[in-house]
């Protein structure tokens, strides 16, 4: 992520590279006379892309296109949560960098309403986590519908980053990493939920209501693909602790709260059975691989890695989804 003292440099770099004589003014120019009024850049900047808000619409401009068949049918899936997207040409002397608008949804990141947030925040985190389920139930009732050679070629690209996982992990990741190769079949099975995951589903991309906790909106679906249910599921446990320099803590309060996320997403959901949950629990941890061991790589749909192991002790010590047994998690 880039601060906003960095945006020149960075606009202009990426421009350079993409072919485009653009500089931040010009972007500026465009979209305060486009969408009228004057323009301010959002705080926090994507590394590929630069965004201010304008009127009531934000606009970013960006060097690789959005799918927005894709982005067309994530709004569909998550009414309330999605904002509306278009497009509107490019700008600069080559056809590199791409405009787009939406409208802004309201609220803060959860990210920086997190920094404020203390154990005795207990309503609040409540709100948070009863909103989230809703996020993730509607997820569960919009099942994509892959064709079988992009099902098989998915679970052969997962096969293979569990295989860099057991050469790269320490050694006291491998057993959970052998039972979750061992199983992955089951989940690209179709019988089970296959869904269009966002990429990173980090506090950065919720946005919530500072005062309630109520998520307000889920941003940057550039990265989403289709894949088993649950990949995404960090999210719950990072909305029930925080990282410190000891490692990751989880609130007081987290167990009570995690229980009262699965009562409100099968409440909502309906229909999920306890070899349901036992999958989600399958996937969960196997998106906490991928999101955690696997190092970022550019283009990369479904869940993008951010590398290394810090928040992988989620994975030594995994949280189960109500009646689940000591002997599923191994």
């Amino acid at each position: 992520m880039s601060s906003v003292s960095e945006l020149e440099d960075s606009i202009s770099s990426s421009s350079s590279k993409a072919g485009a004589c653009t500089t931040r003014s010009q972007c500026d120019a465009f979209a305060s006379r486009t969408f009228g009024g004057p323009v301010k850049p959002i705080p926090v900047q994507g590394a590929f892309s630069y965004t201010v808000a304008a009127a009531n619409d934000t606009v970013i401009v960006q060097d690789s296109p959005l799918d927005m068949q894709i982005l067309g049918t994530v709004q569909a899936i998550h009414p309330g949560f999605v904002a509306d997207r278009s497009y509107h040409g490019t700008i600069g002397s080559s056809l590199t960098l791409l405009i787009y608008s939406m409208n802004m949804l309201p609220g803060d990141t959860y990210f920086n309403i997190s920094l404020s947030l203390l154990d005795g925040d207990f309503d609040h985190q409540l709100t948070t986590v009863r909103s989230l389920a809703r996020f993730f139930a509607q997820s569960w009732q919009g099942r994509s519908h892959s064709d079988p050679d992009a099902i098989t070629a998915d679970l052969e690209n997962c096969h293979s980053s569990f295989s860099y996982l057991s050469s790269n992990l320490p050694s006291r990741f491998q057993k959970t990493i052998a039972r979750i190769k061992e199983n992955l079949s089951a989940l690209f099975s179709g019988e089970y939920p296959l869904v269009l995951t966002h990429g990173d589903l980090s506090e950065r991309n919720i946005l919530a209501n500072p005062e309630t906790g109520e998520v307000t909106g889920i941003i940057d679906w550039a990265e989403a693909g289709i894949l088993p249910f649950g990949f995404t599921l960090y999210a719950l446990d990072h909305m029930l602790g925080y990282l410190t320099l000891d490692g990751w803590v989880f609130h007081d309060t987290a167990e009570y709260l995690r229980d009262e996320f699965w009562r409100v997403f099968c409440e909502l959901a309906g229909g999920v059975s306890q070899g349901d949950m036992e999958l989600i629990q399958l996937a969960t941890l196997a998106g906490l691989f991928l999101r955690y061991g696997i190092p970022y790589k550019p283009g990369r749909k479904g869940v993008v890695g951010v590398g290394g192991s810090l928040r992988l002790s989620f994975s030594t010590e995994p949280k189960p989804a109500p009646d689940a047994t000591e002997e599923e998690w191994g």
